[in-house]
């Protein structure tokens, strides 16, 4: 019996093309990830709504819904609740990480950020 291995799926939310391909490119090739991409919270929110995630890679600042809101409303959903959130942001004030702890973020980081850091903390987030 063969048991063939599932790709761990992530979704990246991000309002910047060039971030999104960058990132999605990184973990196809170097983690084996299936990548699905949004530009907007709504966009997010459809495909969330549709697919079995592993990982969430989440912006803060989005066109419409504001990445944060997309985090509560991800962690309050019956489906999306246990999906694994890091947000990728460049909201470096003091508080913002507290209030994505806060609101049960799972992992947090800062833009300029490594795509090779990335996608460490990416797969550790992934069960």
């Amino acid at each position: 019996m063969f048991f063939i291995k599932k790709k761990k799926r992530v979704l990246i939310i991000d309002d910047d093309r060039s971030l999104l391909r960058q990132i999605s490119l990184h973990l196809q090739e170097h983690r084996g990830f299936d990548t699905f991409l949004a530009e907007s919270g709504e966009q997010g929110l459809a495909i969330a709504n549709k697919q079995h995630l592993d990982l969430i890679i989440l912006d803060w600042a989005l066109p419409g819904i504001q990445g944060i809101e997309l985090l509560a409303r991800f962690k309050s959903t019956r489906q999306t609740k246990n999906i694994p959130i890091l947000m990728l942001t460049a909201h470096n004030k003091i508080g913002d990480a507290e209030k994505a702890f806060a609101l049960d973020a799972d992992a947090y980081m800062f833009k300029p950020f490594s795509l090779q850091r990335l996608g460490e903390k990416s797969k550790g987030l992934i069960k």
